[in-house]
């Protein structure tokens, strides 16, 4: 690749990582987060601002609808932050929304403030609920879901990619009524798995200087998480895209922009270490899921598909 594509593809994935917009089953927009000032008089507020889409006051969206006789897809984005912190997307630049889809980002539960998982998990799953209870208002394809984001962005989003359907057709809740399911998840520097265990001994034990493996789930320490296994496992295994990987799943693009080493020289390179995607891709083909994987090795296969490429096809089909 040469430094030309290359630089491109940084500035892709930057622009991957900027949040989107999610919204509210009451249409009331709520004053909870002061609205970022645009960085540049041509960036594009949303249509719709701090829609609550779940009983959480942190569960808001923000959604960008793009003028149209049809129905159309929507990009979800889920920011990342370790599950630690982090903020959706406030704004969006011109030619995010010129691909023929409407753009949403999320706020969710934080560990910061509070929050343990399966809340964050929780949070995403409704997050694609609710666009479909909201189809016909927002001229929404119901049909045509993306999820995307970076880091624990993008761990979210492989969740819901992966994860089973959790409607549930006869809730007194409507917006749990609908599907969950999504036509494909576009993400960056994820982590496919948080089994502790794995990610010692696949990626080394610096990744452990990043709370994300354990605080999220109750942990102080890495170390604590290990030595009380019994009492961590289930939830963290719920937590690990990998753990609801099956032949029914839809296309996968993972894209991670550290170099490749073992063990991890820093957290830094280890919650985002190319080895997740390693793992992921093994065991895609090992069920039959399509699945991308990029990053920097010179020595690395390109994916079919960049990534605009595989959102503008898996939104258009």
């Amino acid at each position: 690749m040469n430094p030309h594509d290359k630089t491109l593809m940084k500035q892709s994935f930057v622009c991957s990582l900027l949040a989107y917009a999610i919204v509210s089953s009451s249409n009331v927009c709520l004053p909870a987060e002061k609205k970022a000032a645009p960085r540049d008089p041509n960036d594009i507020v949303p249509t719709s601002v701090n829609i609550q889409y779940g009983v959480h006051k942190k569960e808001l969206m923000n959604f960008w609808q793009v003028k149209s006789e049809k129905p159309l897809g929507v990009l979800l984005d889920i920011h990342g932050g370790g599950w630690m912190g982090g903020k959706k997307a406030e704004t969006q630049r011109p030619h995010q929304l010129q691909h023929g889809y409407h753009v949403a980002s999320i706020a969710y539960p934080l560990v910061n403030e509070g929050a343990v998982q399966p809340a964050m998990l929780d949070a995403a799953l409704r997050a694609v609920q609710f666009l479909r209870f909201k189809a016909a208002d927002w001229n929404i394809n119901p049909d045509r879901i993306v999820v995307t984001g970076g880091s624990a962005g993008g761990c979210s989003s492989l969740l819901v990619a992966l994860h089973d359907d959790v409607a549930d057709p006869t809730s007194d809740d409507p917006v749990k009524r609908f599907s969950s399911r999504v036509s494909g998840a576009v993400v960056a520097g994820a982590q496919t798995t948080m089994n502790p265990f794995v990610i010692k001994e696949k990626i080394g034990e610096k990744t452990f200087g990043n709370p994300m493996p354990y605080k999220p789930f109750g942990a102080e320490t890495a170390e604590e998480l290990m030595n009380n296994w019994d009492t961590y496992k289930e939830l963290v295994l719920e937590c690990s895209p990998i753990t609801h990987l099956s032949k029914d799943d839809p296309p996968l693009h993972l894209f991670y922009n550290v170099n490749r080493e073992f063990p991890a020289t820093s957290s830094s390179n280890g919650i985002h270490s190319p080895i997740f995607g390693e793992i992921m891709l093994d065991a895609c083909r090992k069920t039959g899921v399509e699945c991308h994987l990029q990053y920097w090795e010179k020595d690395k296969p390109q994916p079919a598909f960049s990534r605009q490429e595989f959102i503008d096809k898996l939104l258009s089909e």
